[in-house]
């Protein structure tokens, strides 16, 4: 969420919405949102969601990136599923700022060649997080994923 910093007047995607934390957060913050999601459970999630924090979002069910095709320009795009295929799709549109997850480094660096090779301005963080059983202070699950955001350089401003 600090990565794409959301604000009124922006117009977010957030694609493969699951729970629709980001999607809530991001129209708390004055967004206009677009949450998009093919799993039917998950955008019954994110509605509820919306409902429970008082807040307006447009839901959008389908597959990535076939169903990105018709929806308006967007600002800013959190890609939570869909590979580097969503993420090629949604940097065509030149949002000015993406952030895309991935589980492998292989996959943390296919992303970040095609936001690259887009024009952005790349960064990347290997998030870690290790679940601790308090009893005996030992590790009993690890998740790694590589955080990639990608930001376009401003605009020229004609003289």
């Amino acid at each position: 969420l600090a990565r794409l910093g959301p604000r009124t007047g922006d117009l977010v995607w957030d694609i493969g919405c699951g729970s629709g934390a980001f999607a809530v957060e991001a129209a708390r913050a004055g967004a206009a949102v677009l949450a998009v999601d093919q799993d039917p459970e998950s955008c019954a999630r994110t509605d509820a969601a919306a409902r429970q924090f008082g807040v307006q979002l447009q839901i959008v069910r389908g597959e990535a990136p076939h169903i990105l095709e018709n929806l308006p320009e967007p600002d800013v795009v959190r890609v939570g599923g869909g590979g580097a295929a969503v993420v090629s799709a949604v940097a065509d549109r030149r949002p000015q700022r993406i952030v895309a997850h991935a589980a492998t480094r292989d996959a943390a660096e296919l992303i970040g060649r095609d936001l690259t090779e887009h024009g952005y301005r790349v960064e990347c963080a290997l998030l870690q997080a290790v679940g601790l059983d308090t009893r005996s202070w030992t590790e009993n699950e690890r998740s790694v994923v590589f955080l990639l955001s990608g930001e376009l350089p401003p605009r020229e401003t004609a003289r």
